[in-house]
């Protein structure tokens, strides 16, 4: 007889209701709480950018104010234009007392002073000035600069003090002060926000109550006073001063309705500003949404709590019915079960549901049951060729580990050796029965170990995923390799191995990305510091001399006759020139001193820490040490000397590249004294003009790379024979803010020396890429040359620059010509070199601009890979009426066909010289004969007389 089971106390249909309505009233509780956190987050956030708005507002306000007084003031300084003399100071107090009226009404200014230095008055009115205000008047005449500042002592006043030019001199100042009530008013009528003005002063004609002080200070202004007051003074009663004494703070009290922000102004210690805004309504706003996210919440907890317990009792009945035929199959009961569970033949007629399933399954259990014991043993029999197959994965993995080119050990916990792979043996020359068991730690440096067994002790103890570090590793024979090792804990069951590390041997890889380190930083001829590291390294000195205070000093030397030297011996023998000048320099030098060659043969040191005695010494270390350079060739010994500009740092605020022009003008000032010497740059250096109309031209040239008004001239070159024109010259041309053209040689050497001239060089590039793009469209075969100055020879962003232009554009390369100068080319050869080489591959051509002004030109033709060869001007201009100019263009010719090259002549201006360029062979020909440089390309061939 079946035992009957047992009806539960706590029936599963309650306990389901009781869950899910507690899930349900846990969520919508919640509810209340995030919508109450997400409106407090917002009301922080607007707050936050109304305060911010109401400071940018006030000191808007304030330097309005400020800026109106000093256009007064510089009207009323317009009854003496010009440099004001001593007999005109008596028009400017004329022009103050006549105006009185005038500036009391309309512009609120209480006092006008014209003060001499030191504090003598010269005429004005107005009561006395504060001792404050007569302090900034040594300051103001100093620093020739206008100087505002806002005081409260004679109730709150803005003070302008504006430096007068008398005699050439500064030593006379003119004082305007205004109330600033109407802008603490107009920012009031602006914003709705109140304000208070809190200062150590107190005005002499304010009223002198007890309630008109807070913290010991006196509340020289404030908006809307009977409302704001006790604000205030409650602020003052929760708050200390020291508390709240800091710029931009908020201040937003439970106990008060307003919230405050307290602003410090600038160089005005004793004066304190606080915005006072009403935030009741906002808070009362956020409470009464948290009290309407309540209500809703409670709501639903009710209604959706019934649903679920409504729609849950019956589902939850069939279930109870499934829950006890259960156990009758595990007491093989399978008749009972299935009567207790008798699913609905109606079921079939309708969607089934997860309880329809479960029933069905239990159902069909009992059946199941039967053939659990013939499943189970051919499941055994499946373990077991499944352990088979592990086994050979196991073989074949451990073949893969021994082949593969990578350290993979195993470690246990005490950091001993439990696997050595074959490659490991390699890296180590130690077989893995010698290793195993024994401890890793020897394999590793000293000074090594404490950090890598502190890493592999966290993997071991604390399961870190993985740790990654590089290591020296050393051989059974003291070879030390450089490995990068992946650590890896492990969890196995039965096993010591805790710890798997993975070991790459990045040895070469690590010399070769220090070797580039050391490239990018030095100079491969001298080894000295580069341009690049140079300029790093003095921007760091710069900030710490002016930071501490500190006084060193810059040398620029160039070599005196370097380049007939470079020229007439060649390069070989000036690069073993400029190495011995390297070594000399290096070995007279301090070690904290920074030696670097900038280019050419220009050097630089900077002696930090240094005065110019010590600078001075140096350069006549410097010169002995040359002189006594022996230095010969092919018989020929050469004196070897230099020039040195001397600049002290900091100076003025110059950037470092300001310094290195200083000391560039002062090294030339030093060979305009007949070389082998030195010159100290001062202000009052001749060359200084020449520095102003430096830094005037750079600021065009910004303007113009910043407002794009450069712009691209064309000017065609013809191919003589077929009287066609082949391709174009891409000139540049410079508009400044008065629509005035300026050509290259204005600003080109400005450019240069002040580092602009990548930014043209790069401008240039992108428009003569962007015009081919555009000529292919329109289906016009036309080459453009572009000139590039010498600097684009090491400027590092030419190609990948230029080969995303190529492809943002879609441009043929082949299109284009770059035109390099001999003097830029021969500068640095073979760097010229390796950048023809580069873009040639992307398909461009090279011309050589300027040919025959150089002293070993035809060398050069050699040595560059230029297809071009543009005969400079000089040569052309008088060639008909020339022999000399015709022997050599001829001789030319002939050189550049023999080697392969086409030749272009410059500055063809009429016909007969074309005629005779044509008689010579000469290839193409360029020139206003031909056509003048123009916005736009000719529509046709050239018009020729």
């Amino acid at each position: 007889m079946e035992k009957p089971i047992n009806k539960p106390v706590f029936s599963l249909k309650w306990k389901a209701g009781l869950f899910f309505g507690g899930l349900v009233f846990i969520f919508l509780s919640s509810f209340p709480l995030m919508v109450n956190w997400n409106m407090q987050q917002r009301f922080e956030l607007f707050r936050l950018e109304i305060q911010q708005q109401y400071q940018q507002q006030l000191f808007g306000q304030l330097k309005t104010g400020s800026e109106e007084l000093q256009r007064l003031a510089e009207f009323i300084l317009a009854f003496s234009p010009g440099k004001v003399e001593s007999n005109k100071l008596s028009n400017i107090e004329q022009a103050l007392t006549k105006h009185r009226s005038e500036l009391e009404l309309h512009w609120n200014v209480t006092q006008a002073w014209i003060i001499d230095f030191p504090t003598q008055k010269l005429g004005g009115w107005g009561q006395p000035l504060p001792n404050t205000i007569k302090a900034l008047i040594p300051l103001t005449i100093k620093t020739e600069k206008a100087h505002s500042y806002i005081n409260c002592y004679q109730g709150c006043q803005q003070y302008l003090l504006l430096p007068i030019l008398s005699e050439a001199e500064t030593r006379h100042v003119l004082i305007l002060g205004y109330n600033i009530s109407n802008t603490l008013l107009a920012f009031q009528s602006q914003t709705g926000a109140d304000v208070a003005v809190i200062s150590n002063d107190s005005d002499e004609h304010a009223l002198r109550r007890k309630d008109n002080q807070i913290w010991g200070k006196h509340i020289n202004a404030l908006t809307s006073f009977s409302d704001n007051i006790d604000f205030l003074q409650q602020l003052a009663k929760y708050y200390n001063f020291d508390n709240i004494d800091q710029h931009g703070l908020l201040v937003r009290d439970k106990r008060l309705p307003v919230e405050f922000q307290i602003i410090k102004i600038d160089n005005v210690d004793d004066v304190m500003l606080i915005i006072i805004d009403d935030i009741h309504h906002q808070q009362q706003a956020i409470l009464d949404v948290t009290y309407r996210s309540i209500v809703i919440s409670l709501l639903g907890v009710i209604l959706i709590g019934g649903s679920i317990f409504f729609f849950l009792s019956a589902p939850l009945r069939r279930l109870s019915s499934v829950s006890r035929a259960l156990p009758l199959l595990g007491q093989k009961q399978y008749a009972s079960a299935r009567k207790l569970i008798n699913p609905n033949p109606e079921q079939k007629h309708r969607r089934l549901d997860e309880l329809d399933l479960l029933e069905d399954s239990s159902y069909a259990l009992s059946s199941q049951l039967e053939g659990m014991e013939q499943a189970i043993k051919e499941r055994t029999d499946s373990l077991n060729l499944r352990t088979v197959e592990l086994r050979d994965e196991r073989d074949f993995v451990k073949n893969l580990i021994d082949t593969a080119q990578l350290m993979i050990i195993t470690l246990d916990k005490q950091c001993n050796i439990i696997s050595f792979n074959k490659f490991s043996e390699q890296m180590t020359g130690c077989s893995e029965h010698d290793v195993v068991g024994t401890p890793i730690e020897p394999f590793f440096k000293t000074q090594q170990w404490d950090n890598v067994h502190a890493i592999l002790n966290d993997l071991t103890h604390t399961h870190l995923a993985v740790s990654q570090l590089e290591t020296d590793f050393i051989h059974k024979n003291g070879d030390v390799r450089v490995i990068s090792w992946l650590h890896s804990s492990l969890t196995v069951a039965d096993g010591d191995a805790v710890i798997l590390s993975v070991g790459l041997d990045v040895t070469d890889k690590k010399r070769s990305e220090e070797q580039m380190l050391w490239m990018a930083n030095h100079d491969a001829l001298t080894e000295l510091y580069n341009r690049r590291k140079f300029n790093s390294d003095f921007k760091k000195l710069l900030n710490q001399a002016q930071r501490y205070k500190r006084e060193g000093m810059l040398l620029f030397l160039d070599l005196d006759q370097f380049k007939d030297i470079n020229d007439s011996c060649g390069h070989n023998v000036g690069d073993q020139l400029l190495q011995r000048v390297a070594q000399s320099l290096l070995a007279i030098s301090r070690s904290t001193d920074i030696v670097a060659r900038l280019g050419g043969d220009e050097f630089a040191i900077i002696l930090p820490e240094t005065d110019l005695h010590g600078a001075i010494t140096l350069c006549e270390k410097i010169t002995d040490s040359l002189k006594n350079i022996d230095f010969s060739h092919e018989q020929a010994r050469y004196t070897i000397s230099c020039s040195i500009g001397i600049t002290k740092f900091p100076l003025n605020d110059l950037t470092v590249d300001d310094l290195v022009s200083n000391a560039d003008i002062a090294m030339y000032q030093a060979k305009s004294k007949g070389k082998n010497t030195w010159h100290l740059f001062t202000s009052d250096d001749m060359a200084r003009t020449e520095l102003k109309a430096r830094v005037k031209w750079k600021q065009k040239i910004v303007d113009a790379l910043n407002h794009n008004r450069f712009q691209l001239f064309y000017q065609p070159i013809m191919h003589i024979q077929s009287r066609t024109v082949s391709h174009y010259e891409a000139l540049l041309r410079m508009w400044d803010d008065n629509d005035q053209l300026h050509l290259p040689g204005l600003f080109i050497q400005v450019a240069e020396q002040t580092g602009l001239i990548h930014r043209i060089d790069h401008y240039v590039l992108e428009q003569g890429v962007a015009k081919i793009a555009e000529q292919n469209l329109q289906h016009q075969d036309i080459s453009l040359s572009l000139n590039l100055s010498g600097h684009a020879v090491v400027d590092p962003e030419l190609q990948p620059l230029l080969e995303h232009l190529i492809t943002q554009y879609g441009a043929q390369a082949d299109k284009l010509i770059f035109e390099l100068t001999e003097t830029a080319a021969v500068a640095d050869i073979p760097q010229a070199r390796e950048l023809m080489q580069e873009l040639i591959r992307l398909g461009c051509r090279f011309s050589i601009d300027d040919f025959g002004t150089g002293f070993a030109s035809f060398r050069y033709l050699r040595e560059l890979p230029v297809s071009l060869v543009k005969i400079d001007g000089s040569f052309i201009t008088h060639i008909t009426e020339n022999e000399d100019d015709r022997l050599f263009v001829q001789a030319l010719v002939t050189i550049a066909k023999g080697m392969g090259k086409q030749t272009i002549a410059e500055f063809v201006e009429n016909a007969e010289t074309l005629a005779l360029l044509e008689t010579l062979g000469v290839d193409y020909a360029q020139g206003y004969y031909i056509g003048k440089p123009q916005p736009e390309l000719l529509s046709g061939p050239p018009e020729l007389d």
